[in-house]
């Protein structure tokens, strides 16, 4: 019975050693599997370490028209939000009482100045006292006080475009009274270039007369452009409430057309540019254990095939579909894996993507042609 229970055991393990071993040589017979990805290059590059601060946009022609004397509304020029040419007039008080007294001054005048005249006549011929003279020059220089008064009245009423520019809202009408030195509008300069105003706080290195800055506008999707701007200015003092310095950079308003007070975000480089290496956005990737990407180490037993070695990376920017890096373990001119790259772990066989000859290129495929 023991000999037969044995026999049964027995035949039983070898059946079962027979089938394990037939299912590992069919499992050795199929290839090991591997993944598809589209191999890159790794390039240099050099990135300067930069802080983002919050800017503002100032035109270098920006001021608020005032009127110095009290008067009523009489002429109103350009309309809101018009282009005006330097020199146009604006707005103008009522000057019918100035512009009646200057008319009797300078009839006043040329009467003075015809006296004056006879009486330089007489006095050489010694038919009028020099005091008579005299009182005749006076009452000349008393015309011409009042006439120089008038006409100064009449500018303080008076409103001219001091240079080219737009006149801003306001709300002044026609016969409105305004009192002595209102406010009347703001009005902006029209020029080839705008400042960039910011802050930069204290512990930052100081930022050089000369150096360039990158602004842009800040809009609701974060997708306005960065430009260079040229620091032309700074403060001579740290403000005391913020423990920051105030800096002024020129911007070419050529790209972009920024109105006063518009919020910039301004990226100011805080040290020496590095050395970092570029690589396409799709080779960079997250997990748990933090960003990585994968490198593609040649395959010794077969041509054209890798294993991927994953190495952490820091990103340190990003611009136009590619990302800046650091590492060590990496140099240019190393293959990478960028689209399909997430696919991949540590050791897995890699086989780069072939592209087709008759696939469109990437500007075939945007602008339609074939």
């Amino acid at each position: 019975m023991a000999l037969g229970l044995s026999a049964l055991i027995g035949g039983l393990s070898y059946f079962k050693f027979k089938q394990v071993s037939s299912a590992i040589e069919m499992a050795e017979s199929f290839p090991e599997h591997y993944e598809v990805v589209e191999v890159a290059y790794v390039k240099d590059a050099e990135h300067m370490p930069t802080i983002s601060v919050l800017g503002s946009a100032q035109s270098p022609l920006h001021l608020e028209l005032f009127t110095e004397l009290p008067g009523k509304v009489a002429f109103i020029g350009a309309p809101i939000g018009k282009k005006v040419e330097q020199g146009e007039l604006l707005v103008q008080l009522d000057i019918t009482a100035e512009k009646a007294g200057l008319k009797a001054a300078t009839a006043r005048e040329k009467l003075a100045q015809s006296i004056l005249h006879r009486s330089k006549k007489l006095l050489d011929k010694s038919a009028i006292s020099q005091e008579l003279y005299d009182q005749a020059y006076a009452d000349l220089i008393v015309i011409q006080s009042e006439i120089e008064l008038l006409e100064s009245t009449i500018s303080k009423k008076t409103v001219i475009a001091p240079f080219k520019g737009i006149m801003g809202l306001h709300s002044i009408k026609l016969g409105d009274y305004v009192a002595a030195n209102k406010m009347l509008a703001s009005y902006v300069g029209i020029t080839d270039k705008v400042w960039a105003e910011f802050d930069i706080p204290q512990f930052y290195p100081p930022l050089p007369i000369g150096s360039d800055v990158r602004v842009r506008n800040i809009d609701a999707f974060g997708s306005s452009l960065f430009q260079t701007a040229t620091v032309i200015a700074k403060d001579t003092q740290i403000a005391s409430n913020t423990r920051s310095l105030k800096y002024r950079a020129v911007i070419d308003r050529k790209h972009e057309q920024y109105s006063p007070n518009t919020p910039l975000e301004v990226l100011v480089p805080i040290s020496d540019k590095e050395r970092v290496f570029q690589v396409p956005v799709t080779s960079v990737n997250h997990d748990m254990h933090g960003t990585y990407v994968m490198k593609l180490v040649a395959n010794g037993t077969e041509p054209e095939t890798y294993r991927a070695k994953r190495l952490p990376v820091k990103v340190v920017s990003q611009f136009d579909g590619y990302k800046l890096i650091t590492l060590n373990e990496i140099k240019e001119g190393d293959k990478i894996a960028a689209a399909g790259a997430f696919k991949l772990y540590e050791g897995i066989l890699v086989m780069p993507m072939k592209r087709s000859s008759t696939a469109k290129s990437p500007l075939a495929m945007s602008t339609g042609e074939l």
